[in-house]
């Protein structure tokens, strides 16, 4: 069978060449395209395709255009979309034209790419199934809300089509799924029906369940908005309980659910403000914990005076690595952690790219220090799920966490970074392994072998390897003579400095001061 990959982005069609199995699909790439305009007049020539990969946003034709021309001529073609993270109501349409399955661009590997592929039936070309217009029309309504991209005439004819002419009570919920496992894939279709299951009037809480009413559309793979409809009679008090109880006891395989709740409203033209409201409550169950149900209140909209200077913070977080690796003082982790008093929605993006900072901070020093081996699974465990799912209260714990591994790294391995940060300290001065052995009160021959063992490399290959590093950056950045560099290295012999210059770089220090490179 033959594909084609559409995409305006050449490194996203270079990895689906490299990451699709083809023979072990029975594919063949018959072609690739960037823009959905020439994959169209590719087609309508008469070439033979079975499957288009396709990105949604594209200059000249987009995804959603080639689809609908595309399926207007030829009918059994099978359509997989590619998607941002924020593009799910492109998706949907994408769907509603006749689009069979969908891949994110963030979540996109080996693995998933060849699971979504050997699930699309090419053959297989099912009618989708009827929509009535009002449903239809509801849906492309509530995704404009969800787009905030809503007008007055929106909301008038969204109001008809809930049939709430009379007054109701309305509140929003957003939904939001952190998967529990990283590799966990995304929501299968049927979420959507067991939250509206969960969401079922509850006769024993609500005084007029049978006047509730609740709609639900999904905005993006993770994230579900929810139209609450409730009687006029109905107090906030059984509003509230009943969503609680509802969302109490939902526990979705995989997943762990965060859920904002704005304010209950009866007027429906406050749905923009609602969906500003629910928004905020969502956000801050990364203060408040993932796997919390938070309702709105105005102090949410309000910024305390916390200021985060990631600047700042990240020089304090490496003078507290330093300072515990080497002179073993007690590590104040208040200095570097974020505390959730104070902390409103506002600060959450602040403070998701700091701890990103800490994290690149910290494996860095890792790396210099021999510590990696110790902290890789710590490392692993941010970027496989942190980064992406964790809330405030478990960034914390891993900070923590790191820390106390720096602080635990002792004994000969921490020996040999105290080594290698006093060479690094003083490679201009007169050292030699006799004389860093007695500096530290160990013997010379003890202290070679270890630093053999530990750092793969013997102290004099380092301490060249150090002396030299820095003469190639003052032949970068300055005007200095050689000998002037060779003086500030620590050799007291050019000749000596030319040899093991040229040992370490292929080059003597003239051609490579000639060079600049």
């Amino acid at each position: 069978m033959n594909a084609i990959i559409v995409d305006d982005e050449p490194y996203v069609r270079q990895m689906l060449k490299n990451m699709i199995h083809w023979d072990d699909l029975s594919l063949h790439l018959a072609g690739e395209f960037f823009n959905g305009q020439d994959a169209y007049d590719w087609i309508k020539q008469g070439n033979n395709v079975d499957l288009v990969i396709t990105d949604l946003r594209m200059p000249i034709m987009d995804g959603l255009q080639l689809i609908k021309n595309t399926l207007a001529i030829r009918e059994h073609i099978t359509f997989l979309v590619i998607s941002a993270f924020n593009e799910f109501h492109l998706v949907k349409e994408a769907f509603l034209l006749g689009a069979k399955d969908y891949l994110l661009k963030s979540e996109m590997t080996e693995d998933h790419i060849h699971h979504t592929l050997s699930n699309l039936r090419l053959n297989d070309h099912p009618k989708l199934p009827a929509v009535s217009s009002k449903e239809l029309m509801k849906e492309t309504l509530l995704s404009r809300l969800a787009a905030e991209n809503l007008t007055t005439n929106d909301i008038s004819t969204l109001k008809e089509l809930m049939g709430n002419n009379e007054k109701r009570r309305l509140t929003l919920l957003l939904l939001r799924l952190n998967k529990l496992d990283a590799h966990a894939s995304t929501p299968e279709a049927s979420m959507k029906k067991a939250i509206s299951e969960c969401l079922s009037p509850n006769e024993e809480i609500l005084a007029f369940s049978r006047q509730a009413q609740v709609e639900i559309i999904q905005t993006s793979p993770f994230e579900y908005l929810i139209l609450m409809l409730y009687a006029p009679q109905e107090s906030e008090a059984s509003i509230m309980q009943h969503v609680r109880r509802a969302f109490g006891a939902f526990r979705p395989s995989g997943f762990r659910i965060n859920l904002g709740v704005s304010r209950v409203s009866f007027d429906f033209f406050s749905l923009p403000q609602l969906l500003h409201e629910a928004r905020l409550s969502v956000d801050y169950c990364f203060v408040a914990g993932n796997g919390s149900i938070i309702p709105f209140t105005v102090q949410f909209e309000e910024t305390p005076p916390l200021a985060i200077d990631s600047r700042q913070q990240v020089s304090i977080l490496k003078e507290q690595l330093s300072a515990i690796l080497f002179d073993k003082r007690k590590p104040e982790i208040h200095s570097v952690i974020i505390p959730p008093q104070n902390v409103s929605a506002s600060h959450i993006r602040a403070i998701k790219e700091l701890y990103m900072k800490y994290h690149f901070v910290l494996m860095d020093f890792a790396m210099q220090n021999g510590l990696y081996g110790e902290l890789r699974e710590l490392s692993n465990k941010y970027e496989e799920h942190l980064k992406f799912y964790g809330d405030l209260d478990s960034l914390n714990k891993w900070l923590s966490s790191v820390i106390a591994v720096v602080k635990a790294h002792n004994g000969e391995n921490s020996m040999i970074n105290q080594v290698k940060h006093y060479v690094e300290e003083n490679y201009m001065h007169d050292i030699s392994l006799q004389s860093v052995a007695n500096k530290f009160n160990i013997n010379s021959s003890y202290l070679s072998r270890l630093f053999s063992e530990k750092r793969d490399t013997t102290f004099t290959d380092y301490l060249a390897h150090t002396r030299i590093t820095k003469a190639i950056e003052f032949i970068k950045s300055s005007n200095l003579k050689i000998y002037e560099i060779c003086e500030k290295v620590g050799y007291t012999s050019p000749e000596h400095f030319s040899r093991t210059f040229k040992k370490l770089t292929g080059k003597s220090p003239k051609q490579f001061m000639d060079g600049r490179e």
